[in-house]
């Protein structure tokens, strides 16, 4: 077996079979809403009517959301907007709440969903999962480049250039997604670049080196990479299946409870 056999058959054997909901986080259509002085009033000027207006409140409530009650409150404009209005906002929706998403597999899905309401994903299945690193977190070409340089420079024991790399834009941040597929994870990961100096080198097996050397071809292929590549980053999960009709579904929210009034959201 030649060695690109064995980097993709080891690859392949690394995979682990972690499974995750595909259900997005859901909103209970007349949750209660704590009235807040500077809200209430704008909440309550809102009307099916006027969508756009969902969508500039949101915008305000999450760049100045102090606690996670108004984080959610961001989230519940942003999707009525994208509701009342599919065609117009449906997409940008989706997009500004994969923005102030922290849940990764939550924000792949509405990358998804926003992708097939833009009319550049494929439907269910491989057009809506395999997304681009840059899409999911902000993974650059640049960063990716960065990442397996500290990977090179780290095998050969020069931590402190290892550690160089990993200060460049978003470099540390791809090293922590990563970090299930390191020996000991990220944090060991940035302790051990520490202790080598050029003097001495780590100590891998040849399992590690073929693993590291594996995510190293996975990372840098984009969006062009292989389905074992795909499987290996994505710790096999399963692919994000999504119907672009089914928008108020993958937000949570009903969207006939549109109008603000006394703390809760109600029909018109």
């Amino acid at each position: 077996m030649n060695r690109h056999a064995s980097v993709l058959a080891v690859g392949l054997a690394l995979i682990c079979g972690e499974s995750i909901s595909l259900s997005a986080r859901e909103t209970q259509s007349n949750q209660f809403v704590p009235e807040t002085d500077r809200w209430t009033a704008r909440l309550e000027s809102l009307h099916p009517d006027n969508p756009m207006g969902y969508f500039e409140l949101g915008e305000e409530v999450a760049d100045l959301a102090q606690n996670e009650r108004e984080h959610e409150l961001a989230r519940r404009l942003f999707s009525l907007a994208g509701l009342l209005d599919t065609p117009r906002l449906g997409r940008s929706a989706c997009l500004a709440l994969a923005n102030i998403e922290t849940e990764i597999h939550i924000k792949r899905r509405l990358l998804a969903m926003a992708s097939l309401l833009s009319g550049t994903g494929g439907g269910s299945g491989a057009g809506s999962g395999l997304l681009s690193r840059e899409d999911e977190g902000g993974f650059s070409e640049s960063t990716a480049l960065s990442v397996t340089a500290a990977f090179s420079y780290y095998r050969r024991g020069l931590g402190s250039r290892a550690l160089s790399q990993l200060r460049k834009p978003g470099a540390e941040e791809m090293l922590m997604s990563l970090g299930h597929l390191l020996r000991g994870g990220s944090a060991r990961f940035l302790e051990d670049c520490k202790l080598y100096n050029g003097r001495v080198k780590p100590t891998l097996t040849d399992f590690h080196l073929v693993k590291m050397l594996t995510i190293e071809r996975a990372i840098l292929s984009g969006p062009d990479r292989s389905w074992a590549s795909e499987l290996l980053l994505s710790q096999g999960r399963p692919l994000i299946e999504i119907e672009s009709d089914r928008l108020d579904q993958v937000l949570g929210v009903d969207p006939s409870r549109c109008i603000y009034r006394g703390g809760r959201w109600i029909q018109p």
